[in-house]
């Protein structure tokens, strides 16, 4: 198996980079002592939920059944994106390790990545042609593939059907547009039915002032965050303004969308299943958790259309191999066991994922009707127009700026015309330190 060696070494400006947040000494010191002890076995980092390692232990193990290569699994839950630079930082990074393509480029930029395009052109079991072309431009920088993508991840509209039916609201069709969807809002969730619930007030649609889900509002009205060679920031041209003002005022101005102190900060999801949401923007993610919880029928929607069409993210998460693995061969062939449509099938178990394998996402085990939602093709149906959330090495930096200078536009105090010109201005400083 071909093996790429990085073209750089860390310099101290791009550890700094990846070290957005620096970790108290003496948590540093037991890192480097736990890390000591995996010389001997392959080494795997990741997040994840219990019930996403119940699914990956046993995949973890039969890799070692058939292979007869130990693998020391590195479960980081919480602070996962904090302590990997410290690993990296200390020469203990680990052989595999997973991302999403939101903090890819920190990593690839800084050459901690092996691309990873010789081994998947070298690997006979394993091939382009089998994942979505969006997942593997999502996992990709400067042109080469980075990680090889487990699941793609993309925004729909899950409705509460049960709402629609009671006031005699028809659900939108799939083309339905931005200005519908407002409509609907007004009809299911404004100022009129807020007496209504003797639970508490109904909205219409969800709120979060999170870039994931203000996004698409900004893509779909033909506006962006960054221009495409991410040297600017384009938040102040008027297009975007006139986006992002149109998602403040679903709160602050049609009252169709829940503020902070309408909420005490409950998660969406929360009000969703508690039938005070109509509406609710959301990912696959949420899909496991609705089958247990939710009393009511619900599907899900196509995001609406604005003046540039319905267009989400089509992000990906996926399995790298660090730069300074010393057995780069091994740690293909681990990622190549979890990518294969066995091991993605178990990892598509229970509607947690949109899986990244396009037989897998075909099979009928995903799309099928007889398990909520039905309307599951709608989530492979938005890839077509979808994009890849596309962030500057330095993307920490750049959310950090977004949350304290758009908070007076998500609180209602300020306009998108009054704030986002200091935005941009601010965004394009930190872009100038790359």
């Amino acid at each position: 198996m071909p093996v790429s060696k990085p073209s750089k070494r860390l310099s101290g400006s791009q550890l700094k980079t990846l070290s957005a947040v620096v970790l108290p000494a003496v948590l540093l010191a037991t890192l480097l002592s736990a890390c000591v002890t995996r010389s001997e076995k392959l080494s795997f980092a990741t997040w994840g939920s219990v019930d996403e390692m119940a699914l990956l232990k046993p995949l973890l193990a039969e890799f070692t059944r058939e292979t007869g290569k130990e693998v020391e699994l590195l479960h980081i839950p919480e602070g996962y994106f904090q302590k990997l630079p410290i690993l990296f930082a200390s020469k203990q990074a680990p052989d595999v390790l997973f991302l999403n393509n939101m903090t890819l480029p920190a990593y690839a930029d800084s050459a901690a990545l092996r691309p990873l395009d010789p081994f998947l052109a070298g690997d006979a079991a394993l091939a382009e042609e089998d994942f979505f072309a969006q997942g593997l431009e999502a996992m990709r920088w400067k042109g080469q593939l980075y990680a090889v993508p487990r699941d793609l991840s993309n925004l729909v509209v899950y409705v509460n059907q049960a709402m629609f039916k009671a006031e005699g609201v028809p659900l939108p069709d799939k083309n339905w547009t931005m200005r519908d969807m407002l409509d609907v809002a007004q009809r299911l969730g404004g100022e009129k039915l807020q007496d209504r619930d003797p639970q508490g007030r109904r909205f219409g649609i969800s709120f979060d002032k999170r870039p994931l889900f203000w996004l698409p509002y900004l893509w779909s009205e033909g506006a962006d965050l960054f221009d495409p060679g991410f040297t600017r920031s384009t938040l102040a041209e008027p297009h975007a303004i006139e986006a992002m003002q149109f998602y403040a005022d679903l709160a602050h101005r049609h009252h169709v969308a829940p503020r902070e102190i309408d909420t005490g900060n409950a998660p969406m999801a929360q009000l969703f299943a508690q039938g005070r949401l109509a509406m609710f923007v959301s990912g696959r993610w949420s899909v496991p958790g609705f089958r247990k919880s939710l009393a009511f029928d619900w599907d899900v929607l196509p995001f609406p259309a604005g003046a540039a069409g319905s267009i989400v993210d089509v992000d990906a998460s996926g399995w790298a191999i660090s730069a300074q693995s010393p057995r780069p061969d091994d740690a293909w062939k681990l990622i190549a066991h979890l990518a294969g449509r066995r091991a993605s099938m178990r990892f598509a178990d229970g509607g947690l994922i949109v899986p990244a394998r396009r037989d897998v996402a075909a099979d009928p085990a995903f799309l099928a009707e007889t398990l909520a939602p039905k309307s599951a093709r709608t989530f492979l149906d938005a890839l077509a127009t979808g994009r890849p959330t596309r962030t500057p090495p330095n993307w920490g930096e750049v959310t950090t700026v977004l949350d304290l200078e758009l908070g007076p536009l998500w609180r209602g105090e300020a306009s998108a015309s009054a704030v986002l010109p200091a935005a941009a201005r601010r965004i394009d400083e930190v872009l100038r330190q790359n």
